[in-house]
């Protein structure tokens, strides 16, 4: 059901129009007068990278590998644009001292700007109150950690859904700020056996990014923290942030090498025993078809 699911997602988002339209600003000519981008979407493309990765005082060489989806629609009722953005078959893998990889078949947001959002109270005398918020779908499926370094085991969300308002209304998919409450669910196997927590939308969720309108820098940040409950082990508090921020440092064949910077801090929530712990990455990663 799964990959049913991710094949008809696909299969909508190649017959959507891109998020970005065409620009002739973000074409340039050669001396021979052909026309090559020099725009890059960072959210297109068939991306491939390799990082250092830091955590806490272990080192490792990984890899990173994912595919990049931005599509952009318009309501058929009121004209109100949609901005998403898709991200599929994410895999990280690091070897050394804490070798582990982490898989995850789905991670998206859908947001619908609204020009003048209201909203209706359907009573003898209809009213209509003012909602100045856009509204976002973000959406999370079938995330796999396995730390090879904590012995036979593995941490699985199945399923994860955030409703976040974003107070920006940004009327580009460049710029977004979205926060709301999170509803999910995560099954963690070691040794003592299996334990399943959920979370009934006790955790409040972020999710923001900023844009350069060529493309060249991008800056992104989310977070997650409230309480889960554990069928074996009762409520159980987490929180956990990244932020990354990538630069296009060359094209080759038109392709973007970008420079990516990151780090998260996950506190009470990593891994089997639930640590808390920091990590670091940089890193090149080449997107392929991600010109504008």
């Amino acid at each position: 059901m799964l990959m049913l699911g991710l094949a008809l997602l696909l299969a909508t988002a190649a017959d959507m129009p891109r998020g970005v339209p065409d620009d002739d600003a973000c074409v340039a000519l050669d001396e021979r007068g052909e026309r090559y981008p020099i725009c890059f979407d960072p959210g297109d493309g068939f991306v491939v990278g390799m990082h250092t990765r830091l955590s806490g005082s272990a080192m490792a060489q990984a890899v990173r590998t994912g595919v990049h989806i931005r599509s952009g629609r318009s309501s058929r009722s009121k004209g109100s644009p949609w901005f998403n953005n898709h991200r599929l078959l994410g895999l990280e893998a690091w070897d050394g001292e804490q070798r582990g990889l982490t898989f995850t078949a789905y991670d998206g947001t859908l947001r619908r700007h609204l020009e003048e959002g209201f909203i209706l109270v359907p009573t003898a005398r209809p009213a209509r109150i003012p909602f100045p918020f856009d509204v976002t779908v973000a959406l999370r499926l079938g995330h796999l950690e396995r730390r090879v370094w904590e012995g036979p085991g593995w941490t699985l969300e199945t399923g994860r859904l955030g409703l976040l308002l974003d107070p920006m209304r940004a009327e580009t998919e460049r710029v977004w700020f979205g926060v709301g409450p999170v509803a999910g669910h995560a099954v963690r196997r070691s040794r003592e056996g299996v334990s399943h927590t959920v979370a009934p939308f006790t955790e409040l969720m972020f999710d923001a990014g900023v844009e350069s309108r060529d493309g060249l820098w991008a800056l992104r940040a989310s977070g997650l923290a409230g309480w889960s409950i554990g069928i074996e082990r009762g409520l159980h508090f987490r929180a956990r942030t990244d932020v990354g921020l990538e630069r296009v440092v060359l094209a080759v064949a038109d392709q973007p090498v970008v420079l990516q910077v990151s780090g998260a801090y996950v506190h009470r929530d990593a891994g089997l025993d639930r640590r808390s712990e920091w990590t670091a990455n940089v890193g090149l990663a080449v997107r392929v078809f991600g010109a504008r």
